[in-house]
This record gives structure tokens, sequence and C-alpha cells, in this order.
């Protein structure tokens, strides 16, 4: 009898020490969650074949009073990438409206070109980051300064928020222009699956500088940005944002959104897809 509870006590013991052990190898799996971000990034290599269509819109208010300002503009650039190279299609409607407003803008320089601005404020480089972001992000977060992790919520269940910190150099590149910015508050926060990839990311930062002693200026913006995995690409689905700065010699404000919609929504992963994180708020498709 002695024996059996003996033989009983030791198998517990055993069973406990593995529990102990599964639980502390699953902490330590979860426990780095920048090193697991890292890690993701760099095996989404973005070679799978994708097409889609972005849609840019914005409002933008310049001026003040009497000169007040106000545009609206929309544009539907279509993307395509089969892995040898991007290629970026604008429709022959949006190409005739171009020509008219760069018509108009001859005869008036104050003439509106709403859809000019729509297409001129999405440059080839940031296209392509729109179907293929992982290079860029991980080169960002690379220039970000790490605050540690923090459990979060999401439609999905649990997910992990990384906290960062953003220098002026992760924010302005040109060094030039840093020179001239005297105080400068920026924050970072990536919503990440358990596997470590992204779901969404928001950016918020402020600043204000001076040039010479006559020219201040203050800035600040907020953008909020949605993932999607598509094969070993990550896309980003959709990106709202927030700008405004004020200025000696102008002011202005702009909200706009990019959302992406995929010819073939069926690729999107089982796994990662679009999650409400924190506060509740999910996208727009169009």
């Amino acid at each position: 009898m002695a024996q059996e509870i003996t033989m009983l006590r030791i198998k517990n013991s055993l069973t406990l020490l593995v529990l102990i052990g599964t639980m502390l190898s699953s902490s330590t799996s979860l426990a780095d969650g920048l090193t697991d971000l890292q890690q993701a990034l760099e095996s989404l290599k973005g070679t799978t074949p994708i097409s889609a269509t972005l849609t840019n819109t914005f409002t933008e208010k310049r001026g003040e009073g009497n000169d007040l300002k106000e545009q609206q503009g929309s544009a539907d650039i279509l993307l395509a990438d089969d892995g040898k190279g991007l290629q970026i299609t604008y429709r022959k409607a949006i190409l005739e409206v171009m020509e008219q407003e760069a018509s108009l803008k001859s005869e008036d320089e104050d003439a509106s070109t709403p859809t000019q601005d729509a297409v001129n404020n999405l440059e080839a480089s940031e296209l392509k980051s729109k179907l293929s972001a992982a290079a860029n992000l991980l080169r960002f977060i690379q220039k970000a300064q790490y605050q540690g992790e923090e459990p979060g919520t999401c439609e999905l269940g649990e997910v992990r928020l990384l906290n960062f910190d953003l220098p002026l150099e992760a924010v302005i590149s040109n060094k030039k222009v840093r020179d001239y910015v005297k105080r400068f508050d920026g924050e970072y926060r990536i919503w990440i699956d358990e596997k470590g990839f992204p779901l969404k990311s928001e950016i918020n930062f402020s600043g204000k500088g001076r040039a010479f002693i006559f020219f201040t200026m203050e800035a600040q913006a907020h953008t909020q940005t949605y993932y999607q995995v598509v094969g070993d690409r990550l896309v980003i689905l959709d990106r709202k944002y927030h700008r405004a700065y004020d200025s000696s010699w102008d002011s202005s404000e702009t909200r706009g959104e990019e959302t992406l919609a995929l010819d073939q929504p069926h690729q999107l992963t089982d796994n990662n897809l679009i999650a409400i994180c924190e506060t509740g708020e999910q996208p727009s498709r169009g």
C-alpha cells in the first residue's frame, strides 16, 4: 500500500513538472513579441502573384478665414505584381479628368486639381508597399525604440500589442529638415497575432520647429493601418490618416483613406483575417 502511494505521488509530481514545463515553454515563446514580429516579416518574401484596385480618397482644407479653400479628391489605381515587377494602371476616365484639371490649372493657378492630387499623393515606392509591406515595416521598426509588449483584444480573441517610441529620424528622413525641428514626440503601436504576423498599427506624432527667425511650424499626424497576409505577402488593406500643420506662411488639414480591394478575395488566409483591435473599429472595404 505504501509503495502504491509513493508511486502515485511520483506520477503526480511528474505530471506537475510536465505541466509547468509546458507553461514555461509557452510563456517563453510568447515573451518576445518583437522577435516574433521580425521573424514573421522576414518570412514574407512577397512573391505571390497578386492584383488589386487601390482607392485613394481625401479631403483637404488649406488656409484660414476668407482664404480657406477645401477640396475633395478620389482616384482608383489598378495594381498588379506577378513577382517580376509592379504594374500600375490608370483607367482612361481618370486620365481624362487629370487632363481637364491640368487645362484648368493652366488658365487659373488657383484651380483645384483633386484627382491629380489623389494620384500624386501616392508615389511608386508607396504603391509597391501596398502589395508587399513586410520589408518597409521591418526597416521602420528597426528605427523605432521598442518599449515592450502587453496583451490586447481583437474580434479574433487575444492578441499582442507592441509599443515603440518614435525618434525623429523614423519620421523625417531628410537630415537638413530635422535640424529645424526643436520638439518632437512620436509613438508607434502594432498589434500582432500569436505567430507574430501584423494585424494593425497606429502612428501618432507631433512636432514644432523654427527656420531662421521668421518661420515657425507645428505639425501632427495620426495614421491607422490594417494588414493582411496573402500567400507570402503582407498587404495593406486599409489605411486612414489625418495630418495637420500650421506655419508662418500656410496651414492645412488633410484626412484620407486608402483602401485595397483584391481581385481574388479568396486569397486571404483564414488564420490572419482583419482584426478589430481595441477600439472596435473595422476598416471600410469600399
